[in-house]
């Protein structure tokens, strides 16, 4: 495997046909852990970079979507944490249903997953200059991928056998996650915007 450019851009389009087979040649390089998080903080940071730009172009106001969300960096912050706490949630709960995976595997099926989405966010941005409709459908292109990519690297990690199941689990996962993150938002003071009904 190379690590220039082109090649690893070929693998990012490989992952949507093959993911399994892309996620076996990345868990077989075998890279120390401290490379790991350095690549997971890289591509935050590259990520959050991009939240700064789009934040330049589109500006948000925080008297309507609270000081945190208004907030790149922030936002970047808790991206950081929640992706941290992604590998490590890989890892343990299929450890707990009997999966055989590796930290590090679990580390490079976040990194890569967040390098690709990275790359969607780039061209999602892009297309919001030009046309707004392609930048909506690559915003859902982008959910349903993050899903695909997270349950087949995550069966291919802990060897299990239905990817279906994974994707379950995954799902119910994340409700429960999203509604914790809701309740830590709200301690932090992010709140709904109120709605005005038209005169």
């Amino acid at each position: 495997m190379r690590f220039d450019p082109g090649y690893l851009f070929g693998m990012a389009l490989q992952t949507v046909p093959e993911p399994r087979r892309v996620a076996r040649d990345l868990f077989d390089l075998d890279l120390p852990r401290e490379t790991l998080w350095t690549a997971l903080a890289l591509v935050v940071v590259l990520n959050a970079g991009l939240g700064v730009i789009a934040g330049m172009i589109y500006p948000l106001d925080p008297a309507q979507m609270g000081s945190v969300l208004a907030s790149p960096v922030l936002l970047g912050v808790i991206e950081a944490v929640f992706m941290f706490g992604l590998a490590w949630a890989i890892f343990l709960i299929g450890r707990m249903f009997g999966g055989q995976g590796r930290l590090s595997d679990a580390i490079v099926t976040v990194v890569w997953m967040e390098c690709i989405f990275v790359l969607l966010q780039a061209l999602t941005l892009i297309l919001t200059l030009f046309a707004p409709g392609l930048a909506a459908i690559t915003m859902i292109a982008s959910v349903v991928l993050f899903f695909w990519v997270l349950s087949h690297f995550t069966t291919e990690c802990h060897g299990f056998k239905s990817t279906g199941l994974v994707f379950v689990a995954i799902l119910g996962f994340m409700i429960v996650a999203v509604f914790a993150l809701s309740f830590i938002l709200v301690i932090l003071g992010v709140e709904p915007a109120p709605m005005t009904l038209p005169n």
